[in-house]
């Protein structure tokens, strides 16, 4: 196994799946003068109240009244961390909801090996699918189904006992509870001919790790193992750009840098628009980190900038390598719910930013 540093160059959302309720599950306040959002414990809520008042918090959570004024009821000197299970740096307007970071059995943040695996597939596939002949057809599937089985099929083998990814072992990155996590809330940058690009209309609230945190998890290309089962034939053929880590690092960044660069060059081309506000920010958001992704290139495959996460955004999570088809615009039908309406514009239409335009899901590999 190699150990491998992971740095948040971004905040992180890696979803719990599960949607917090204000004055239910959390409560907003004040510690040691900090704005922080309290994620609510039952049982030390009980403890404060008493169970001879169970009867009593029930019927209060039915009429919509918050969870704090009930404890301030029964035990009117309780602090706010008194009865949280964690507490959460607030750095924006309160929404009524908070969607919840995932956190393991001990209540620490950590980023799944999964997630952190599901990415690096991601590159790996919009680096192999450039040597994949016929992709249209493949894609299709004679024109039945839009999915990427068959061509992922190719680039990695049939199912998943012949899978190249049984031999990438990657192991979860735990971080610490001090404080590494807070609260922002998500806007979008949405294209829009008669409206302000910076949309503001659905803002929804998300517990993220905070930029710069850093820990290590394990990772390893189980090379031994993979040539025990391809004697055999038991397993597809690895990809180049699989046979080691380093490779496997390169492979990261240049797929990166690839879509920071089409990012770049997209919204230069809105940036003097009427309606392209913090455009120009975003543009400079972005660019930082091409700056990181160049500087991992150098390092001869010690270091990678992957994306990770809510909020990566549609070419992200599926490696754009569709927009280089023909018939992507069937892609595009296929995947845009009512395209009929956006016709006009192109496909994706809006990006996902914190309400300071602060991107999310940027993360550095290093060995």
């Amino acid at each position: 196994m190699s150990r491998i540093k992971i740095e948040t160059l971004t905040s992180v959302h890696i979803g719990s799946g599960v949607t917090l309720l204000e004055g239910n599950d959390f409560v907003c306040g004040k510690y040691d003068g900090d704005d922080v959002i309290a994620v609510v414990s039952p049982e030390k809520v009980l403890q404060l109240i008493g169970e001879e008042n169970l009867n009593a918090w029930v019927s209060a959570i039915e009429r919509g009244t918050s969870i704090d004024a009930i404890v301030r009821q029964f035990s009117p000197k309780a602090q706010l961390e008194d009865y949280a299970r964690r507490m959460i740096m607030r750095w924006c307007n309160k929404t009524s909801t908070l969607k919840e970071f995932i956190h393991d059995g001990m209540g620490m943040p950590y980023i799944p090996g999964s997630s952190i695996k599901g990415a690096v597939r991601t590159a790996v596939l919009a680096t192999v699918a450039e040597d994949i002949s016929n992709k249209e057809y493949k894609l299709t599937r004679n024109g039945r189904n839009y999915n990427a089985n068959m061509v992922e099929a190719e680039a990695f083998g049939s199912d998943p006992n012949k899978s190249v990814f049984r031999f990438l072992q990657v192991g979860d990155a735990r971080f610490s509870d001090d404080w590494s996590v807070a609260a922002v809330r998500m806007v979008n940058l949405n294209e829009r001919n008669h409206k302000s690009y910076w949309d503001k209309d659905k803002p929804q609230m998300v517990e993220v790790l905070m930029s710069e945190q850093h820990t290590f998890f394990d990772m390893k290309i189980d090379l031994d193992y993979y040539e025990l089962c391809h004697s055999k034939g038991n397993v597809h053929t690895l990809p180049s750009c699989m046979v080691s880590l380093p490779k496997l690092f390169e492979a990261i960044n240049v797929h990166t840098l690839s879509l920071l660069n089409s990012e770049i060059e997209y919204w230069e081309e809105r940036i003097d628009d009427a309606n392209a506000d913090n455009v120009d920010v975003y543009i400079e958001k972005i660019e930082k980190m091409k700056d990181e992704t160049e500087k991992c290139l150098k390092t001869d495959g010690r270091s990678c900038v992957l994306r990770i996460g809510h909020g990566s955004g549609w070419r992200f999570v599926t490696g754009a390598w569709t927009e280089k088809l023909s018939n992507f615009q069937d892609v595009v039908k296929a995947s845009r719910p009512r395209n009929d309406r956006y016709t006009q514009y192109d496909f994706p239409k809006s990006r996902r930013v914190d309400d300071e335009c602060e991107l999310l899901g940027f993360v550095k590999l290093s060995m």
